[in-house]
């Protein structure tokens, strides 16, 4: 039987993983940390490793969170891909663009966007 998820999917955390970071889907169906080329979508809870995790894709209604590293994020900034699941205001592959101001990107911090569709 074929599944069909429209706007967010329940899967197996092959990691530990925080809320609103980026998540790359794995050949065991579960989900891993996303990287600085990869994501398909965003944890919307923490889950540990062995947990079922709540992810919203990237080609989602509406806008998505994400937790921001690096240098400060002003409204309309265009958002990367960063390792270990974060997202950054410097970076090689779009994710979207920032609708909300941080001072600092500590890798805790967390900002809504538009997605772009990778």
């Amino acid at each position: 039987m074929a599944t069909q998820y429209l706007g967010a999917g329940c899967f197996l955390a092959n990691a530990t993983i925080t809320a609103f970071q980026t998540v790359v889907i794995s050949n065991n169906r579960g989900v891993g940390l996303g990287s600085a080329t990869a994501c398909d979508g965003i944890a919307q809870i923490d889950a540990a490793s062995g947990d079922y995790v709540t992810v919203r894709f990237l080609h989602s209604d509406g806008t998505l969170k994400g937790v921001i590293t690096g240098t400060p994020v002003t409204v309309g900034d265009n958002l990367y891909l960063a390792a270990s699941g974060l997202i950054s205001t410097t970076g090689t592959v779009t994710v979207g663009k920032s609708l909300s101001t941080q001072a600092s990107g500590n890798g805790s911090a967390v900002i809504e966007f538009l997605a772009k569709n990778l």
